[in-house]
């Protein structure tokens, strides 16, 4: 925890100088100011519960959200520096992945059969650059309508790391425990899921943006953003390369009740293998026909994830006004 605390007091002291130094670079014009912001919107995640291969598919399936509050120093009318706390939740899970469009393909099939699933409620703190493209007037009247500007945005950040999935929801005597439906979540960073894992709390994010906005008021200004965040792990969702381990949270092919509903999964299971007879094996007993346990879970490529944001900046700073003429 302590760890954590010097990583995010560090990056803001670094934000500060630059702000500072920045502020030396560029000089104030009238269109220079700082504002705070609020902000909300959508998070979507890609890794191996979320296949790049249908990337579509994440764009509605699995869809989690986020929060943000920012502060942003506009050093002139083209170039701004951006300082944000966002706290999102990811969340990805191979029953739902795609939904009912998904039903019948051959990757999304081998995933339902993998019954994984994770969520990760993460802290981020970034800095970035933005740049206007069209940038506000900021002298326009109340009576000129909306000018809308566009702009792009390149940064870097840190990122918290702590995916939890639902224990499995059987008794010992292979019954549904419904006490175990409603119970909560466990971490798995530490967790022996898969063989060779081992990755931080934190990892680096490179936030790539693309946004617009505009004066609603003198003093207030509406965003509407989304940014891609690249990272440097595989495991903001718990899988990677490595192999099933001997964990309870390991393998999960073979449980016949979905962890987060406690609902039977063998019609999903039947579809998913092809095996449509009456009377099926159930996954507790034909799952490794499918899905070896000496396999490997994952895939190599590092996650990322999209977040969509609609924000409010109040002005805060004064703006640096021309003088009249003849003076």
């Amino acid at each position: 925890m302590l760890k954590n605390k010097i990583f995010f007091i560090t990056i803001a002291f670094a934000f500060l100088q630059t702000h500072l130094a920045l502020g030396q670079l560029f000089k104030k014009t009238s269109d220079s100011y700082s504002s705070v912001g609020i902000g909300a919107g959508t998070s979507h995640y890609f890794g191996d519960l979320s296949p790049y291969r249908t990337f579509y598919y994440a764009i509605y399936s699995n869809v989690r959200w986020n929060g943000t509050i920012n502060y942003t120093a506009q050093l002139n009318s083209k170039f701004a520096a951006r300082a944000s706390v966002t706290y999102l939740r990811l969340f990805g899970n191979d029953a739902t992945y795609g939904g009912k469009l998904a039903d019948g393909k051959s990757g999304i099939n081998q995933q339902r059969i993998r019954n994984l699933h994770f969520k990760n409620d993460m802290l981020e703190f970034a800095v970035m650059g933005l740049y206007s493209f069209r940038p506000l007037d900021m002298n326009r009247r109340k009576n000129d309508g909306l000018q809308w500007s566009p702009y792009v945005g390149l940064g870097i950040g840190l990122v918290s790391n702590n995916p939890m999935a639902k224990d499995r929801i059987t008794d010992n005597t292979g019954g549904i425990s419904r006490d175990k439906v409603q119970s909560g979540w466990t971490a798995l960073r530490n967790a022996d899921t898969e063989t060779d894992k081992k990755y931080s709390s934190i990892t680096p994010v490179i936030p790539l943006s693309l946004g617009i906005k505009t004066m609603l008021k003198p003093n207030l200004i509406l965003g509407i953003e989304g940014s891609l965040r690249f990272t440097f792990t595989d495991y903001l969702d718990d899988v990677s390369t490595g192999r099933y381990s001997t964990d309870a949270l390991s393998y999960r092919a073979n449980e016949d009740y979905f962890a987060l509903t406690g609902k039977s999964r063998l019609e999903s299971y039947m579809k998913a293998t092809g095996n449509q007879a009456v009377g099926s094996l159930y996954p507790s007993v034909d799952a490794e026909n499918h899905e070896s346990r000496t396999g490997f879970r994952g895939s190599k490529r590092n996650d990322m994830y999209i977040l969509t944001q609609v924000t409010l900046n109040y002005i805060i700073g004064s703006r640096v006004k021309c003088p009249p003429l003849g003076q």
